[in-house]
């Protein structure tokens, strides 16, 4: 009798176990390859399954009883070792904490973050489970300063997969922030540096003093009240569109006529919820109906990318040191890897120091006191108040910028990071193949880290003591219990993949801020609850915002 034959003539009992050994089987094959690719899928879950159908075909009175059932023990099988594995206590993450949904699938998290809301979810997670709770089958938060620089310093861990899902295999070269390869981070970062270095930034102060010109007087000829989400959003895509690629958008003067900002935000929702689950990302990324608006503007990036480098540029904008038209480098970017990196470009440069703007202007709006201080210290230094060597060394101009950037990081959620060998971070060993991050959101409000009031829009923490005294005496009187610790406030990432543009940020921020409050007088539109700020501000790893509607009044 051949096997064929042999296989056929296996007892009830012996058929079905055999077809729950290939169910525990594939849970293998995944655990150890993680495959996506659809061939491989379709071996796995379809063709295995359907060729074990002759196993239980003589027990069943029609071939489709005989294939469901197959099916059903195939699939069930397959599940329960899944599920069984991750709720079990060999699980390498067993001990850490986390609700029951978190530790049978990330999908539960891919679809909850779908709402925009993942950054409070992490910190209602973390008041309930403590510092490091599991998030995911294989994923860890952390919401412990100690865990800064062993996850994100020079000796740090290798981004995760959480960008694997939101750029598609195909694309063989990858925007910077992507890179999961240490060494080629180190060296794609190179001509970044560069294009913020000191001397590079003094050469962008015409066109950021241009543009902060540009949106202050736009402002002043709009009637009624204002949106400041959307002119400071068009403000920033001005900006950065400069700086990138030498020009080519005008939002202040003709507002977003061609759909790019709603594109830069609206394929955010998609990319998320890919990022939970990258093998379903990957995999949905080959269909071309599938995230079309993430793809359509990174399709433009490309295009501003390309149409810059044929053109040049009159002055030494960003591009220029990408590019490395200077001829440093010994061995320059390919145009593939500046291409890759122009969406980068307006989306890490744009969003970000729009969101930092918008959230400063709520919370002064929302704190008169704090307002006024900042108006005095502007006041007091005149004309002077508009240069950058002068905003650099504002007390309280820039205390409340820190304050705003700690109670809303622009990115909420911090930078996913994997462990590829065994590490301690802090005092918890992770095991390989584990994703970790550290959340800023959660961090950032940690009373541990910033007291008093740690949830509290309070600038005067980030002042020398006795002129937190003078301005708070009922805060800062008894400096026993004061808590500042600055190890703990890294809205701008940390180690070798922090925010290489943050120089910028300040640089946009300080200076629109001073002109604008220089130029007038703000408040809330009538009727506007400003609790509803935070109520519509969504995480979907950039931050996206509601409207802020402001009434100006030119000053005296």
């Amino acid at each position: 009798m051949d096997l064929f034959s042999q296989l056929a003539s296996l007892s009830y009992r012996d058929a079905v176990l055999s077809v729950i050994g290939a169910g525990l089987l594939t849970h293998f094959i995944f655990k150890r390859t993680e495959t996506h690719e659809p061939l491989h899928l379709v071996a796995l879950l379809l063709g295995f399954p359907a060729a074990l159908t002759f196993l239980l075909l003589r027990y069943f009175s029609s071939f489709l009883g005989a294939i469901a059932a197959t099916f059903f023990i195939f699939w069930a099988t397959l599940a329960t070792s899944i599920l069984t594995y991750r709720l079990s206590p060999w699980h390498p993450l067993a001990r850490y904490p986390g609700p029951f949904l978190c530790r049978v699938s990330k999908l539960y998290f891919a679809f909850l973050s779908l709402r925009g809301k993942q950054h409070t979810y992490y910190a209602r997670l973390h008041e309930q489970y403590g510092d490091v709770v599991r998030v995911g089958p294989n994923e860890l938060s952390f919401r412990d300063a100690d865990a800064i620089a062993p996850m994100m310093g020079p000796q740090g861990l290798a981004k995760g997969p959480f960008w694997d899902g939101r750029i598609p295999e195909a694309e063989t070269t990858k925007p910077l922030i992507a890179l999961r390869d240490k060494t080629e981070h180190t060296r794609r970062r190179r001509p970044w540096t560069r294009a913020f270095s000191t001397g590079a930034l003094k050469g962008y102060e015409v066109m950021i003093t241009s543009r902060c010109t540009q949106l202050v007087e736009t402002l002043g000829n709009q009637a009624g009240s204002v949106d400041m989400t959307k002119w400071i959003s068009y403000f920033a895509y001005d900006v950065m569109n400069d700086l990138a690629f030498g020009g080519g958008t005008e939002m202040i003067s003709e507002g977003d006529v061609d759909g790019l900002w709603h594109l830069l935000e609206a394929g955010q929702k998609n990319a998320i919820f890919m990022s939970h689950v990258p093998w379903l990302g990957a995999l949905f990324l080959r269909f071309p109906n599938f995230a079309t608006d993430l793809k359509a503007f990174r399709q433009h990036a490309k295009k501003c990318a390309m149409a810059r480098k044929k053109r040049g540029s009159p002055h030494m904008d960003l591009f220029h040191h990408l590019i490395d038209e200077d001829g440093i480098s010994s061995t320059p970017p390919t145009v593939f890897e500046v291409v890759s990196d122009g969406g980068l470009a307006i989306i890490a440069g744009s969003d970000t120091t729009s969101s930092a703007i918008t959230n400063l202007f709520y919370y002064l709006l929302c704190n008169p006191k704090a307002y006024k201080r900042m108006q005095a210290e502007m006041d007091d230094l005149g004309e002077s108040v508009t240069d950058y060597a002068t905003q650099a060394h504002m007390p309280y101009l820039n205390a409340s910028l820190n304050e705003s950037l700690r109670l809303l990081p622009p990115v909420l959620s911090g930078s996913q990071r994997y462990v590829d060998v065994g590490k301690a971070i802090g005092s918890h060993y992770v095991p390989k193949g584990t994703s970790t991050f550290v959340h800023f959101y959660s961090l950032h409000r940690d009373p541990r880290y910033f007291s008093p009031l740690p949830d509290a829009f309070l600038p005067e923490r980030w002042l020398p003591p006795d002129m937190q005294i003078k301005l708070e005496p009922g805060h800062f009187k008894d400096q026993a219990n004061v808590v500042l610790n600055a190890n703990a406030f890294i809205p701008f990432s940390f180690g070798p993949s922090n925010c290489v543009g943050k120089n910028l940020a300040w640089m946009e921020m300080r200076m629109l801020v001073c002109m604008m409050m220089q130029k007038y007088e703000m408040r809330f539109e009538e009727g506007y609850r400003p609790e509803w700020w935070e109520e519509n501000t969504l995480d979907y790893f950039v931050m996206m915002k509601g409207r802020l509607p402001v009434v100006l009044t030119p000053r005296r």
